[in-house]
């Protein structure tokens, strides 16, 4: 992209000269060595090193990545305030989460003071992000047309936030492992009742949401339960262990293939 390409701003519709535009806040993606290289994934094409978080450069304009950054940083401080992110906290002791049985749910934070609108906002702006941008990275991951255009609302702030359009669980490492990014990505579990539900997972450093596909996903009764941004007064956090859990797996296989390239100096992306 030339430096002064100018387009349609995919949030605000507005014509304008594009900007650079983080997918997932820099902030919620750190290095374990600054100026040093990161490995990132679909969780599905071969993982590549970069030096930088995605971002995409025919997005937005300032206008609207000035809606984006805002949103941003009211829920970082939110996120470091609650210790939802790996680099907000250095002892599991600080979460105070109630212990389950041993499994890779090790436990739940119970939290009663939670800004639940600046989470969903945030966890709604990069589900809009990644499926609003055009990069190769997450040709991969597919949001409805309609979809998107609620989220772009939410965004925007035309219309708040409605739990039952957008349900979001919130869930944390509550064990730490090694620093990687993935794109936001498309998946489906089965529910008790035997009926599929269709969601997106969006990660950033140890803290990842899961967004009900309520376009694939419905009727879809979130009830009175309190793992749900904005349907009750309090948020239950699940606990996760990192090295009991499927992107565990995955992590240590990629950090495998990269330590063989460089072991038989093979070329490296």
């Amino acid at each position: 992209m030339k430096k002064h390409d100018t387009g349609v701003c995919r949030l605000t519709r507005k014509r304008g000269k594009y900007v650079k535009s983080h997918i997932v806040p820099k902030a919620l993606t750190p290095k374990e060595v600054p100026g040093g290289p990161m490995f990132q994934s679909d969780g599905q094409e071969r993982p590549k090193k970069r030096f930088d978080s995605w971002y995409d450069q025919q997005l937005v304009i300032r206008k609207g990545e000035d809606i984006l950054a805002s949103i941003d940083d009211d829920a970082i401080k939110e996120i470091q305030r609650l210790k939802l992110a790996w680099k907000y906290w250095d002892d599991v002791s600080e979460l105070e989460m109630e212990p389950f049985g041993a499994g890779a749910a090790i436990g739940l934070r119970s939290l009663s003071d939670v800004d639940h609108i600046t989470l969903a906002k945030f966890a709604t702006s990069i589900l809009w992000r990644a499926g609003a941008s055009g990069m190769m990275d997450l040709q991969s991951f597919q949001v409805s047309e309609a979809l998107l255009e609620q989220a772009r609302e939410v965004v925007l702030g035309h219309c708040e936030f409605d739990p039952k359009i957008f349900p979001i669980k919130v869930f944390q490492f509550a064990t730490k492992g090694p620093l990687h990014n993935l794109t936001p990505m498309n998946h489906e579990m089965i529910r008790p009742d035997g009926s599929t539900e269709k969601f997106f997972r969006v990660f950033a450093n140890g803290l990842f949401f899961h967004i009900t596909d309520t376009v694939s996903s419905q009727p879809y009764d979130l009830g009175k339960e309190t793992w749900y941004l904005g349907n009750s007064g309090r948020l239950d956090v699940i606990c996760m262990d990192f090295e009991k859990s499927a992107q565990s797996e995955f992590v240590t296989s990629v950090f495998q293939h990269f330590a063989s390239l460089k072991n038989s100096g093979g070329k490296r992306t």
